[in-house]
């Protein structure tokens, strides 16, 4: 091979290998972009890889319809898999083995009277608001299409049930306002539990009682298939209407977190939220389908009288930083009873759940 030969050789394997090493570089660097890219085209929507899933959660609701409802649909619809392992549903019957279960750490999320989360954050519980749900639900039942008023309750005796929690402070309140003296001017029987007081309307052992949905509507209806006719002869929350000049609804109930679930797992408590909003706008847009549901987790319900009931419900779902302004002027009149209802002074602005 000549000198000329050689060299052209020599200048051919260069440009070969150059040009091999660009090649093999471009398609590195295609392969890593791609490869960069692939994770992010796979990645789920969801947060559930990035959160720490929860392995229990315990929800605490009241016997009936009223605040449970929403968590029905939670639990039906499994909408917080993502975010816990299981959840557990606890009814509690009474607000002491409500208090009880709060105080010994025993249910990370109540459905509780909104004073009695003020209360318990006024004790020190760690434990804040994260929504109003319901506004407003008792009502007095006595005998159908008699006039009521306030004048015509002085002397009779009213049943009422939960001594010292919501029926009975907001119908003493009401009383007050209307010029009655609670000791004096109406007597007061109290009962345990607003199931007591279907049976004794019934049977004609009471004449009027102060009763929350669902109880309200169940006696109306077990009252007149027994023949013994009954009637919603007074709405508490158009009596507040009158004596407050506010709107006629209460911020009655809705839910209370731990300070630790929202601390540890912020990601839950915020799905949370989401989820009691969607469940009701699902109850209040879609009765027929939500009674059936519900009729699942209640027994003695048909879905019939669940889809009755459910408009009388007064859900609405209001964040409690939203709610705020209409908890406190509740608060402060819930404490001209007593100042310790709400734990001596209205809660500080902890108390409200601001994600």
């Amino acid at each position: 091979m000549s000198r000329t030969s050689k060299t052209s050789y020599i200048m051919m394997s260069l440009i070969v290998a150059i040009t091999s090493a660009l090649i093999g570089c471009s398609t590195q660097t295609n392969q890593a972009a791609t490869s960069s890219q692939q994770p992010a085209a796979e990645q789920p929507a969801t947060t559930a890889q990035e959160v720490k899933k929860r392995e229990h959660l315990t929800i605490q609701a009241p016997v009936g319809i009223s605040l449970s409802s929403p968590i029905y649909k939670m639990i039906e619809d499994k909408s917080l898999s993502p975010f816990v392992e299981n959840v557990e549903y606890k009814p509690w019957k009474t607000p002491d083995e409500l208090r009880a279960r709060i105080s010994g750490g025993q249910a990370e999320v109540s459905a509780v009277p909104t004073y009695v989360g003020a209360n318990l954050y006024n004790r020190g519980m760690d434990v804040k608001l994260i929504n109003t749900l319901i506004w407003g639900i008792l009502y007095m039942i006595g005998p159908d299409g008699e006039a009521v008023s306030w004048d015509s309750l002085r002397g009779q005796t009213v049943h009422v049930p939960f001594k010292g929690d919501m029926p009975d402070l907001v119908f003493r309140y009401l009383l007050k306002k209307n010029n009655l003296d609670p000791t004096k001017d109406v007597k007061i029987e109290y009962v345990s539990a607003p199931q007591e007081l279907v049976g004794l309307l019934v049977a004609g052992k009471a004449k009027y009682a102060i009763l929350p949905e669902h109880m309200a509507t169940m006696s109306v209806m077990q009252g007149n298939k027994a023949g013994k006719k009954l009637g919603k002869v007074m709405s508490l929350q158009a009596e507040w209407a009158k004596a407050t000049g506010k709107s006629p609804r209460i911020p009655q109930a809705g839910i209370l977190v731990s300070g630790e679930l929202i601390a540890k797992h912020p990601e839950l408590v915020a799905e949370l939220q989401k989820q009691f909003e969607q469940s009701v706008q699902f109850l209040n847009e879609q009765p027929k389908d939500a009674a059936v549901m519900i009729a699942k987790y209640q027994d003695g319900l048909t879905p019939p009288i669940i889809e009755n009931v459910i408009p009388s419900l007064n859900l609405q779902f209001v964040s409690a930083k939203d709610a705020k302004e209409e908890l406190e002027f509740f608060f402060t009149e819930l404490s001209t009873l007593s100042p310790e209802i709400i734990g001596g002074k209205l809660p500080d602005a902890g108390f409200y759940y601001a994600p």
